[in-house]
C-alpha cells in the first residue's frame, strides 16, 4: 500500500489553467486588483489556527496564492482573504459583492476546517470555537450558502469546487444538542443548495481527501487532476468532472487512505465550459460535400493501406485495441492533452482515418469543439470509407441515433458487421445489443451471444457484463469484472452494480453501485435510488434515494427501463 496523508480542511475550488504542480508563491499582490469582466473567483484561506482549538493547515494559504496566479492568467479576475476572523471575512464579502454586480459566473474558493449542521453548511473563521451551543452558531460561523446567496448576482454561474475529509469525526461540538431526542450534532461538510451552478467534491462522503499522491507531490491529487484537465480546450462541465474524477481515482487507487473518488452535482441549463472550445474552421471554409452511399464499405471490406500504415501518424500511440474497449471522453482528453483540436482536424483533412474518426466524434458529441453534427458525419463517412473499424462502428451508431432512415438502418448494419468482422470489440458489442433488441429485424440471440463472447475476450466491459445474463457464463464474467475493478477502473464496479441488480443479489454489489454511482453512471445512480428507496442492500432513506434519482434523471444516457425503475422517486 502506498502512503497518502489525509487532508481534513474544506477546500472549494475551481483550479487553474495549464498549470503544473509548483510551490505556491507566498503572499503576492494577486488578488489585490479590481475586479474587472464577467468572471471572477473569491479566494478564502484560513491556514493559521492555534493549533490548540483547531489543527493548523500549513497549505491552505498556499494554495489559494498558487489558485491566484493561475486564475489571473486564465482570464478570471480574483479577490484573496488570508486568515480572516468573522469581522474580516462579514467586511471582506461585503466589499466582493458590491464589485462583482456585474458577474455572469461567480468561483468561490475556501481552504480551511469546514462542517454540516442544521442543515447548512459552514466554514470556520479564524476566532472560532470548537464547540458552541445552537444558538450561537450563526454568530461564530460562515455558513457557505449564505455566502453564495451573498456574493453571486441573481441569475449568475456559481462553480464550487471542494477539496475536503469528509470523514464521520465531528468538525464543531454542539454542546446543547439533544441527542436523546433525535436532534442531530455536527457532521461531514454535506450537499449545498446553489442554484443554478456546479459543485464537485474531491471525495465521497464519509472518506477522507488526500492532501498528497504520490508521497513528495506539492498538491493534493485532486488538485493534480483538476489542473491537468482544466488544461484542455473546449470540455463542458459534465464531461470535464467525469475525466478529473477517473485521473484522481486511478491517482490514488492503493494509497494508505484511497482511492479517493471525487463526486459531482448541480443544474445547469446551456452547455458551460470553463475553458471554450476553439474555433476550428473547415478546411476551405466549408464542410465537404460528401456521397454517403458511394463512400459506405462493403460489409467485409478490410483496413486500406493508408491505415495499416497509419504507424507514422502523430495519433500512433492511440491504438485501435485501445479504441475499442475505452470509453471514447476518456480516450479524447488524453488526445487533447497532448494535441490541439486544430492539429487532430487538419490530420482529418489530411486523410488520416483515426483522425477522421475521433474528429467525428468530437464534432457529433461536442468534446474539444463545437458540437456540428454535419461535420462529424462527414469525417465519420470518410474514416468508414478507408475501412477503418473505429470509423465505421461510429458512424453506424450516428446513423442509427441522428438519421434512422431504412436505407440508414441498412448501412449501419454493415458498417457494424464490417467492423465486427475486423475484430472491432466494440462493434461486436454494439452489433450483439441491436440483434438482441430487433433493430435489425427478428432477435437473434445465439448470434447476440456469440458476439458478446467475442467481444468479452478482448477486455470489453459491457460485453462482459452482458454475459452475466447467461447460466453458463455468469460466474467466470462475474470475476472478470471484479478483476476490472480491482484494477481500478469504476467501470467495472458499474457493471457489477447492474448484473447484482438483475440477479436480485443487490447486497453483494451494493457497494460498488456507490463507486459506479459518484463516478457518474446513470445505471448505478438509478439502482442505487431504487434501493435507496427500497431498503434492498442498504438501509432504507428517502433522502439519499430522492438524491440519486434526481442525478440519474439529468444524464441522457439513463436507459429508459431504469428511468421507469425510479419514476416517483424524489418528485
Amino acid at each position: 500500500m502506498g502512503g497518502g496523508k489525509a487532508f481534513c480542511a474544506l477546500a472549494a475550488a475551481v483550479l487553474m489553467l495549464g498549470f503544473a504542480p509548483r510551490a505556491a508563491a507566498q503572499g503576492g499582490n494577486c488578488g489585490t486588483a479590481p475586479l474587472k469582466g464577467e468572471r471572477v473567483a473569491l479566494l478564502i484561506g484560513n491556514s493559521a489556527y492555534n493549533e490548540w482549538d483547531w489543527p493548523s493547515l500549513k497549505n491552505a494559504v498556499n494554495d489559494i496564492d498558487y489558485v491566484c496566479d493561475a486564475f489571473a492568467k486564465a482570464g478570471i479576475a480574483p479577490r484573496i482573504i488570508r486568515n480572516a476572523d468573522k469581522t474580516a471575512l462579514d467586511a471582506a464579502l461585503a466589499q466582493f459583492a458590491t464589485e462583482a454586480k456585474g458577474a455572469k459566473s461567480v468561483i468561490v474558493y475556501y481552504a480551511g476546517h469546514g462542517f454540516e449542521y442544521g442543515g447548512r453548511n459552514w466554514l470556520v473563521p479564524m476566532d472560532a470555537p470548537p464547540a458552541a451551543r445552537r444558538a450561537d452558531v450563526e454568530k461564530r460561523y460562515l455558513s457557505i450558502e449564505a455566502l453564495v446567496k451573498r456574493v453571486v448576482p441573481q441569475g449568475a454561474f456559481t462553480l464550487l469546487f471542494v477539496d475536503a475529509c469528509r470523514t464521520a469525526e465531528p468538525v464543531v461540538r454542539i454542546e446543547d444538542a439533544e441527542v436523546t431526542k433525535g436532534e442531530t450534532g455536527s457532521a461531514p461538510l454535506g450537499l449545498l443548495d446553489i442554484g443554478q451552478g456546479a459543485v464537485f467534491y474531491s471525495t465521497a462522503k464519509g472518506r477522507p481527501a488526500l492532501d498528497y499522491a504520490p508521497v513528495g507531490s506539492p498538491v493534493s491529487p485532486f488538485a493534480a487532476a483538476v489542473v491537468k484537465e482544466l488544461g484542455i480546450p473546449g470540455l463542458e462541465i459534465s464531461d470535464y468532472f467525469k475525466i478529473v474524477s477517473r485521473d484522481v481515482y486511478k491517482r490514488t487507487y492503493g494509497m494508505e487512505f484511497g482511492p479517493q473518488q471525487p463526486f459531482h452535482y448541480g443544474s445547469w441549463f446551456d452547455d458551460y465550459y470553463l475553458v471554450a472550445p476553439p474555433e476550428v474552421p473547415a478546411q476551405g471554409g466549408k464542410v465537404a460535400e460528401v456521397d454517403a452511399l458511394a463512400v459506405a464499405p462493403p460489409a467485409t471490406a478490410a483496413p486500406s493501406a493508408s491505415v495499416r500504415g497509419a504507424a507514422a501518424s502523430p495519433l500512433s500511440d492511440i491504438s485501435l485495441d485501445r479504441l475499442a474497449i475505452e470509453d471514447e471522453p476518456i480516450v479524447i482528453a488524453d488526445l487533447l492533452s497532448r494535441h490541439s483540436a486544430a492539429e487532430v482536424v487538419g490530420l482529418a483533412d489530411g486523410g488520416d482515418a483515426l483522425a477522421q474518426h475521433l474528429s467525428g466524434y468530437m464534432f457529433a458529441f461536442g468534446v474539444g469543439v463545437k458540437k456540428d453534427l454535419p461535420r462529424a458525419r462527414a469525417f465519420l463517412e470518410k474514416s468508414a470509407a478507408q475501412g477503418f473499424p473505429a470509423g465505421q462502428q461510429e458512424l453506424a451508431y450516428h446513423l442509427l441515433e441522428n438519421d434512422p432512415t431504412p436505407d440508414n438502418v441498412k448501412r449501419a448494419y454493415d458498417l457494424y458487421v464490417a467492423s465486427s468482422n475486423a475484430g472491432f470489440s466494440k462493434a461486436k458489442t454494439h452489433l450483439a445489443y441491436r440483434l438482441a433488441t430487433g433493430t435489425f429485424g427478428p432477435a437473434d440471440f445465439v448470434r447476440s451471444q456469440a458476439l458478446y463472447a467475442e467481444a468479452a475476450a478482448k477486455g470489453h466491459p459491457a460485453a462482459i457484463f452482458a454475459l452475466t445474463f447467461f447460466p453458463d457464463t455468469r460466474a467466470a464474467n462475474m470475476a472478470r469484472l471484479r478483476s476490472i475493478a480491482g484494477g481500478g477502473n469504476p467501470e467495472g464496479n458499474h457493471w457489477l452494480c447492474e448484473a447484482h441488480f438483475v440477479d436480485k443479489t443487490l447486497g453483494q454489489g451494493i457497494e460498488d453501485c456507490g463507486v459506479g454511482a459518484r463516478a457518474g453512471f446513470a445505471g448505478s445512480r438509478a439502482i442505487l435510488a431504487w434501493a435507496y428507496a427500497n431498503g434492498n442492500g442498504i438501509a432504507a432513506d428517502a433522502k439519499e434515494a430522492a438524491f440519486w434519482a434526481k442525478l440519474a434523471r439529468d444524464l441522457p444516457e439513463l436507459r429508459k427501463d431504469q428511468r421507469d425503475l425510479i419514476a416517483g422517486i424524489g418528485e
